[in-house]
């Protein structure tokens, strides 16, 4: 199936072309297709996540991913439809391959000056490598990559003029994740996260506002073990800050604020904690900036304790060197608790260290090479979770 796929993406896209319009895309009726095309080659040192000291599966693997998207415009707003296709090879490890699908949908209506809406549906159908996700730890207990589906629709609707001093902006999202295996411990895993939410932001100067955001989550699983050990809960989440753009060079927000996970079984205490979200990028020249992203939040656990309390860091930096060559890099901690009670002990801690570089050339308008690499080095306070694992290759990238 998947040869038959690529052959017929080829073709469409070598079609394509041969009757390109303009640079970039190609006119079609009402709509511009932009096709593009991503491949990689790459070597993976520990393929399934083997845990530290355990024997490691090492490998080449090719990737190859065509998208097409399809944008158009109805009475001036914009709509776009893509499909992406991911097909991951690995030469030594062919119970490893994986073929991913993408769907996604995104438009946006201004009604009038003061009201807009907008909207964005995907769908995926996609795998979690051996030894991540559900698997985490026990990578090599597994024959094949988890596969999953999983379904996202959102809509936002602003009430406010672009020049207005206020803005009001309410949220809704709904969100399923629903794994192909039919064992136990994986039907216990199937949910849906249906949220909704608003966010009011002030100007206090001509670039920077006030913002309050408030969001309610309510996760649903579709199988319980048993109503005493039911792990549905909703999620309060309210957050107070600024965001700012083009002060000083840089541009962000930061906001900080209270979250309180309340779950439906007696049995699960409820978790309060404080939380936050900040991002600032800092150009201090025009080719040359600096990111900084930081969250605080509660997520869904893969198998222990009642949620996993999280904490992330990232750094990366973005250069060009020349009009054609650029480098970036970047840090990242990520920092995850399993909690069981609302004291928020926790029975297991892992601490993931992320680094990548790579070094970009654009050789062409429509042909750009990435050399990258990528270290992840995860500690954990089980001996079962530690891992690391590195891979470095080379990308490409082909458009019209």
């Amino acid at each position: 199936m998947f040869k038959r796929t690529t052959s017929l993406v080829a073709l469409s896209v070598i079609s394509a072309i041969s009757n390109a319009q303009e640079a970039g895309r190609i006119e079609a009726g009402q709509f511009d297709i932009i096709p593009t095309f991503n491949s990689s080659l790459s070597y993976v040192d520990n393929v399934a996540y083997a845990r530290d000291g355990e024997p490691k599966i090492y490998s080449w693997r090719a990737t190859l991913s065509p998208e097409i998207i399809a944008a158009t415009e109805i009475d001036g707003n914009p709509v776009q439809f893509g499909y992406r296709l991911e097909r991951g090879v690995y030469f030594s490890s062919s119970a490893d391959d994986y073929t991913d699908h993408f769907v996604e949908a995104t438009g946006e209506y201004e009604l009038n000056s003061r009201h807009r809406l907008s909207g964005t549906a995907q769908y995926e159908d996609g795998h979690e490598d051996r030894g991540t996700g559900f698997s985490l730890g026990s990578g090599d207990d597994i024959t094949s990559p988890d596969t999953f589906k999983s379904i996202y629709a959102g809509a936002e609707y602003s009430y406010g003029a672009l020049t207005s001093n206020g803005m009001l902006t309410l949220k809704s999202s709904r969100q399923t994740l629903d794994y192909d295996r039919e064992e136990q411990a994986y039907l216990l895993r199937d949910r849906a996260s249906n949220k909704i939410g608003a966010e009011f932001a002030y100007k206090i100067a001509p670039a920077t506002a006030l913002v309050l955001d408030v969001t309610n989550t309510y996760v649903r699983y579709d199988r319980q073990e048993s109503a005493a050990e039911s792990r549905d809960s909703d999620v309060m989440r309210i957050l107070a800050g600024v965001k700012w753009e083009s002060t000083a060079a840089t541009t962000g927000f930061a906001k900080v604020g209270y979250t309180e996970r309340d779950f439906e079984s007696a049995t699960r205490s409820t978790f309060n904690d404080v939380n936050w979200e900040a991002g600032i990028d800092w150009q201090p020249l025009t080719y040359s900036t600096f990111r900084f992203a930081t969250s605080a939040d509660t997520r869904e656990t893969n198998g222990e304790g009642n949620f996993i309390s999280g904490r992330d860091y990232t750094v990366s930096w973005d250069h060009e060197w020349l009009e054609r060559l650029s480098t970036t890099a970047s840090i990242g901690r990520y920092s995850d608790e399993y909690v069981l009670d609302d004291e928020g002990i926790a029975n297991r801690e892992d601490d993931l260290m992320r680094y990548t570089a790579a070094l970009n050339y654009q050789a062409r308008r429509y042909l750009s090479f990435s050399l990258y690499y990528t270290l992840n080095d995860r500690d954990s306070n089980r001996d079962t979770i530690g891992y690391d694992r590195s891979v470095i290759g080379l990308s490409a990238e082909v458009s019209l």
